[in-house]
């Protein structure tokens, strides 16, 4: 690993030569050909101007960047600038593909509106000649190899909405009838190399783990391992959640799920946005990748890593 990987420290909000030494700059103008940009802040609130900062003015500067260099770029976004995150910002559904950009979404959430501008600023890029590809990753969750995970995990929405699902021993029954969307890191590491190894003209990629998860065999799973967790009406957990909210000692439980509450109190995770990964899945199939389906051996192996980190107690 020493003798190709070479870690140089700087800041992509210091302009586009990120406050790096001279001698650095050179290496990097000269001894690289392709930039992936996994740099942002990625939690759902936070200090506006620091997000901003980071994941629109940095954006910018690494454009500068491979504008000056000839570099081509792979930019990693979300594929919750959908709107798929803001619950029923629609009447009927809408169909978010890899053509498409602005669909009406609603970005009141600081890190998707900053994603979202981004992708604009890499896509006028293109416009303007840069070689460089905007890949919307999913879900990302543990890897499919091992189930090991990011060390921040508590920062991961998904992990502590399970996290407080899981403390509460329940969760709403209308959930059993749809499925989740897991992308396991590894999967999108892969994935996205494969896109890097081949040089094309399509510039938007959806990185999503087509294969969803079927949330009954998902439940049954932690019920075997000892997890016991049921299925309760919407009434049912709204007056759950309001007598937990009201007791000091066990309000931090809920604190994965708070922010998901509606007017009413409920807990809506169902989008009037539907994204679409048709043509991502073909062109990785044609590249010699494929999404693996998600069995009681990954939700083990998942369970088993958080666990072994103290994050659930089970």
């Amino acid at each position: 690993m020493e003798s190709r990987i070479k870690v140089i420290e700087g800041d992509i909000t210091k302009s586009s030569t990120f406050g790096i030494s001279q001698d650095d700059l050179h290496t990097l103008s000269k001894d690289i050909n392709v930039i992936i940009n996994s740099g942002a802040i990625v939690k759902h609130f936070g200090n506006t101007k620091e997000f901003e900062s980071i994941n629109v003015k940095g954006v910018k500067n690494i454009i500068d960047f491979c504008k000056k260099y000839g570099k081509r770029l792979l930019h990693i976004s979300t594929i919750s600038v959908s709107g798929i995150d803001k619950k029923d910002i629609m009447e009927g559904q809408s169909l978010f593909t890899e053509n498409d950009l602005y669909i009406g979404q609603d970005f009141t959430n600081i890190y998707v509106a900053t994603k979202f501008e981004a992708e604009v600023a890499v896509l006028e890029a293109i416009y303007d000649g840069l070689d460089a590809q905007v890949l919307r990753l999913g879900n990302i969750a543990n890897r499919y190899s091992d189930g090991v995970f990011q060390r921040n995990v508590s920062d991961n929405g998904f992990a502590t909405r399970l996290k407080s699902f899981i403390q509460i021993g329940a969760f709403p029954k209308y959930l059993l009838e749809h499925e989740l969307e897991v992308t396991p890191v590894d999967l999108a590491a892969n994935s996205i190399i494969k896109i890097l190894n081949h040089s094309s003209d399509c510039n938007m990629f959806h990185i999503v783990n087509t294969h969803l998860l079927s949330i009954p065999e998902f439940i049954q799973t932690l019920n075997n391992l000892g997890i016991n967790i049921i299925p309760v009406s919407d009434i049912l957990m709204n007056d759950i959640i309001n007598g937990m909210l009201t007791n000091d000692e066990r309000k931090q439980a809920v604190s994965g799920i708070v922010q998901d509450l509606n007017e009413d109190k409920k807990l809506i995770y169902t989008s009037s946005v539907k994204f679409n990964c048709d043509f991502t899945e073909n062109y990785l199939k044609i590249c010699g990748f494929k999404w693996k389906k998600l069995d009681k051996s990954y939700i083990t192996k998942y369970m088993t890593y958080f666990k072994k980190i103290g994050f659930i107690n089970y």
